[in-house]
């Protein structure tokens, strides 16, 4: 049976933080005008649950094409709530798997890992 404990909740509630960060970095850095952590918090888990929403749709056609319609669909969130055209909502996603890739590598320089974050189960 499924049990959702109050650690699995801090846990999402850490992890959801830690991966909104490269979005807020990034939104900042292409609209600086309405970037904010919460906004960055907002996209990151309705880009998400988007995704998988449109993935799971449109693999039926064909898993690639699942993909890529989530990637757009993702893309999509990140337009309406950073208030930005198309080119700069994909321009923040870019940014912010490159942001993800240099703080990923600066923890492991200081030896910190993913694997320290949450114990598994």
């Amino acid at each position: 049976m499924l049990a959702v404990t109050i650690i699995d909740v801090i846990i999402f509630i850490i992890a959801w933080i830690i991966i909104s960060i490269p979005t807020w970095i990034a939104a900042k850095i292409i609209t600086p005008s309405t970037a904010n952590f919460g906004r960055a918090m907002l996209a990151t888990l309705v880009g998400i649950i988007v995704f998988v929403i449109f993935e799971l749709l449109f693999s039926i056609i064909s898993p690639i094409i699942g993909i890529i319609m989530g990637f757009i669909a993702f893309i999509g969130v990140y337009k309406v709530i950073f208030n930005t055209g198309w080119i700069q909502a994909f321009g923040i996603a870019i940014l912010a798997v490159i942001v993800t890739f240099i703080i990923a590598f600066i923890l492991g320089l200081l030896g910190i890992t993913l694997f320290h974050l949450a114990p598994f189960r």
